[in-house]
């Protein structure tokens, strides 16, 4: 239930770092970028408390230290992303509506995290527990900073009249629901996305017990279409040849990255963060970085 909410409303915000690159490039304005912010806390406030009162076996993402290998990963999936077009959680809501070139991108992926599992790239990186994994008075006011960001996210997407076309969310709930369903979700089961089902069906993976990944990545992909639906933007977009291969370049970029920054931009905006991640943090700031330049190049070449 949580991944298939988690694809609906991914499919109603259009949250995704590629298109928030563009809104700060082009119209100059933050708007997908805050509702992001609102989409992590959300995370921390649902995830924090679930890992504390033992709900499950809930857990909090492993933080990371800043290092180079993980400032060239963070590179390498902002420059993949940007060649497909849409990030991890961008191809989702965009599978949803139609855009059939995106089911080549799990091969991309593939490709990418088996070169970094056949040169050990992605292990370089040491984990620790997050400061967050207990109750203690920095998790407390964590949570309430994790409180006011929403609050003022969440008051500052949802200034002015936005007209909204028939079934479609206003953006502020639907990254609150983001947020919540993926706090959840990378709470309770962390190797949940459709990236990780990819990864770890590899023949150098470390486990072949995909179970629970197929399930949510089976749910969350039928949210997104229940959503498009909703929506009426659901439109089948014939697959080229050309558009195949863009896909595939740029999953084995972002497969690439993904298996060095921790889990991608989805793992770092839903998971990282929430636990207080620094080399998440910066990671994701690198990422959308890499990004807004790679697009500002391409407007400039373009001449727009």
């Amino acid at each position: 239930m949580l991944a298939f909410w988690m694809g609906y409303s991914v499919n109603q915000g259009g949250t995704c770092a590629v298109a928030t690159a563009y809104e700060i490039i082009n119209h100059r304005r933050p708007r997908l970028f805050i509702s992001l912010l609102a989409a992590s806390a959300a995370a921390g406030l649902v995830a924090v408390p679930l890992v504390w009162f033992a709900v499950g076996s809930a857990m909090l993402a492993g933080t990371v230290d800043v290092s180079g290998t993980l400032l060239v990963g963070a590179v390498v999936f902002g420059i993949g992303a940007t060649i497909n077009d849409a990030c991890l959680l961008g191809s989702l809501g965009r599978l949803g509506e139609g855009e059939l070139r995106l089911v080549v991108l799990p091969a991309g992926l593939a490709g990418g995290f088996f070169a970094a599992d056949s040169t050990s790239i992605g292990k370089t990186r040491h984990i620790h527990d997050s400061i967050l994994s207990a109750p203690s008075m920095s998790g407390y006011v964590a949570l309430a900073a994790f409180t006011a960001t929403l609050g003022l996210a969440l008051a500052l997407v949802s200034r002015g009249r936005i007209g909204r076309p028939p079934g479609q969310w206003s953006l502020g709930f639907s990254v609150l629901v983001v947020g919540a369903t993926g706090g959840g979700l990378y709470a309770i089961a962390p190797a949940w996305t459709y990236a990780d089902l990819v990864h770890r069906s590899l023949p150098l993976a470390m486990s072949l017990k995909n179970d629970v990944a197929a399930l949510t990545v089976t749910a969350t992909i039928a949210g997104a279409v229940a959503a498009a639906h909703r929506r009426k933007r659901w439109r089948p977009q014939k697959v080229t040849v050309s558009d195949a291969a863009t896909t595939a370049i740029g999953g084995f970029l972002m497969g690439l990255g993904a298996a060095v920054i921790p889990g991608g931009n989805d793992g770092l905006i839903l998971a990282a963060l929430p636990a207080l991640s620094v080399g998440g943090a910066v990671a994701y700031v690198v990422m959308l970085a890499t990004i807004m330049t790679a697009l500002a190049v391409k407007r400039r070449c373009l001449g727009e």
